[in-house]
């Protein structure tokens, strides 16, 4: 299933959230927040979106059996607000079992409030529990610091720099990669056999059990 499982919670601000399939009736609200240079300014696809390329993009996601992409719902009063998207991508399950994930906020409205924060959370806890992954990937364009400590906070660690990767705001920019290892030990030994792990990834595995174990307590799956 290219939808991801509803998964809700609230964020460390009192805001509740639920990670929930959206339908393509809802992608208006993708066109309207990717029409704002600020909020695609660190996104690959960096142009104002058309309705026909979200409905192309929806129907690519939802055929997809390696992708799970779930919408992000602020619920306000039995109210519910579509404010962004999140997803695990290249779901493999050969050998070393990973994904990479995505998130992206389209509502300028709602950053800064703690809910890429709480999603990492929530969708670092189902890779790793409930698809078995040992490792979650992701990237950043360089500039993008937000970005970058929100991953970093969940346990994600830098790894290496794609120089020149992507075009956007007229000019190549590079792209900061990160990893998050699941912080099992049967994952940790699997991953790291006989090798040594050196301080900066212990301290990622800290920090990727305190968001497995936040959304352990904080999070419903439906």
């Amino acid at each position: 299933m290219a939808l991801g499982p509803i998964m809700k919670f609230t964020t460390d601000k009192g805001l509740p959230i639920e990670l929930a399939p959206f339908a393509r009736e809802d992608l208006p609200v993708f066109v309207e927040g990717f029409a704002h240079g600020t909020v695609t300014q660190y996104l690959s696809a960096h142009r104002a979106q058309t309705i026909e390329t979200e409905q192309a993009w929806y129907d690519e996601i939802i055929k997809d059996k390696t992708r799970l992409a779930w919408g992000i719902w602020v619920v306000n009063s039995g109210q519910r607000q579509l404010i962004g998207n999140t997803a695990l991508v290249d779901i493999t399950k050969k050998h070393i079992h990973y994904a990479t994930s995505a998130v992206v906020i389209a509502d300028k409205a709602f950053w800064g409030q703690g809910i890429v924060s709480a999603c990492h959370r929530a969708r670092t806890w189902y890779a790793f529990e409930n698809l078995g992954l040992h490792r979650i990937k992701s990237a950043v364009i360089r500039g993008n610091i937000a970005s970058l400590r929100a991953l970093e906070k969940c346990g994600y660690e830098y790894v290496y720099t794609e120089r020149n990767e992507v075009f956007t705001n007229g000019k190549l920019r590079h792209m900061d990669c990160l990893e998050c290892l699941n912080p099992a030990d049967w994952a940790w030994r699997q991953w790291w056999g006989d090798d040594r792990p050196p301080r900066k990834s212990l301290e990622a595995r800290k920090r990727a059990q305190a968001a497995v174990d936040w959304a352990r307590q904080n999070v419903t799956l439906e």
